[in-house]
């Protein structure tokens, strides 16, 4: 007798900061959800008083159409003071079996603290986690990303939406267009919404099988760790090209998992040439090994940028070398470990030699039971 699997729950986070317009979005997208399908959504409010699901459209529809099920969590943030209860509900909420779940943290949360909770055995074998969608205001993006938890929900994003574009100057639209532009690692979409009018199909564009490379997987041998693909041009072609949303640039497609756990990526022009490593999660990084490594490779002959995302020994880390200048900050981003040098033509150095290094940057990685 075959053992039935269960299908994995998508869950979308949908974040930003205070009064972005979180709550209107996911009313827009549970009035468009599709009309058999049965969603649920977990709302966490800072307060103790809580208005965002009263605020949301209700679990009882007429005409037999699936309802909504909401939750709230209150009284701090999911990703901290009230981590608890929001494990206690996102269980609740689980068992239900929905079609798909929607979590709406606190504008003052931090993302990647959520991210890890989905990831937690127990809880990461019956969910799938899809697009992470965050909200920004042109209007006051300069004064949002001084907030440390804004900046965390930057990096964990896969789409970044301006909010409330048709009430923001052309001049500060395009100053959020060149911003999200300059990101590392890129976005998968960046865009913009009126009134919340997001398209679901943005809750997707992290697909399944790229989602799974956020889980964590089993110990690997650093002889195992080798996959090629020169300047990858597979761009997705899936974005939603209406009149509120803008597709920029989107990163090539590539996917490292257990099998393909490091791919190394190469382009050689003219004027500067590049080259990265897209790493599965599961991969551990040595912080104080990587990080002298990298120094290295920030002073290679030619060298004009050295950046990276990184899952280490004490955690994901970003790290940017650039001018002379070195930067090590806490990072959000938990899709893969990725890094990539921009370097002069005619310096290219020699990336298996590189390569070889960067492996023996490892750690040995979590496995599935940690």
């Amino acid at each position: 007798m075959t053992k039935r699997v269960r299908k994995r729950i998508p869950v979308n986070l949908i974040a930003g900061p205070l009064g972005v317009g979180k709550t209107t979005t996911i009313n827009h997208l549970l009035q468009h959800r599709p009309p058999d399908e049965r969603w649920a959504v977990l709302i966490n409010e800072y307060g103790l008083v809580g208005l965002d699901a009263a605020l949301l459209e209700s679990s009882e529809e007429p005409g037999g159409r699936p309802g909504v099920e909401l939750r709230e969590v209150a009284g701090g943030c999911i990703c901290c003071s009230a981590g608890f209860m929001f494990e206690v509900s996102l269980v609740l909420l689980l068992q239900r079996r929905p079609d798909r779940l929607l979590i709406e943290p606190t504008g003052l949360a931090a993302l990647s603290g959520i991210l890890d909770t989905l990831d937690r055995k127990g809880i990461r074998e019956s969910v799938d986690v899809r697009s992470v969608v965050c909200l920004l205001d042109p209007g006051s993006l300069d004064e949002d990303l001084l907030q440390e938890e804004v900046r965390d929900q930057v990096d964990a994003a896969d789409v970044l939406l301006a909010s409330r574009s048709d009430l923001a100057s052309p001049e500060r639209l395009q100053a959020f267009d060149s911003w999200a532009r300059s990101l590392f690692p890129s976005k998968r979409f960046v865009g913009r919404v009126d009134s919340g009018t997001m398209s679901p199909a943005l809750l997707d564009l992290v697909s399944q099988r790229e989602a799974a490379v956020r889980r964590r997987g089993h110990r690997h041998e650093a002889s195992d760790l080798h996959e090629h693909a020169d300047h990858d041009h597979d761009h997705d072609h899936e974005h939603d090209h209406d009149h509120e949303h803008h597709a920029h640039d989107a990163e090539p497609d590539v996917r490292c998992n257990e099998a393909r756990p490091i791919v190394q990526m190469t382009h050689q022009a003219s004027a500067a040439s590049t080259i990265g490593w897209v790493c599965w999660p599961g991969l551990l990084f040595d912080a104080k090994r990587v990080l002298s490594w990298l120094r290295r490779l920030a002073r290679l002959p030619g060298a004009r940028r050295t950046k990276a995302v990184l899952r280490t020994t004490e955690g994901w880390r970003g790290f940017n070398f650039a001018g002379g200048v070195e930067e090590v900050t806490p990072s959000g981003y938990r899709r893969d470990s990725r890094l990539e040098v921009i370097i002069e033509s005619g310096q290219f150095p020699d990336p298996e030699a590189l390569e070889q290094e960067l492996r023996g940057c490892l750690s040995p990685p979590l496995n599935s039971t940690s």
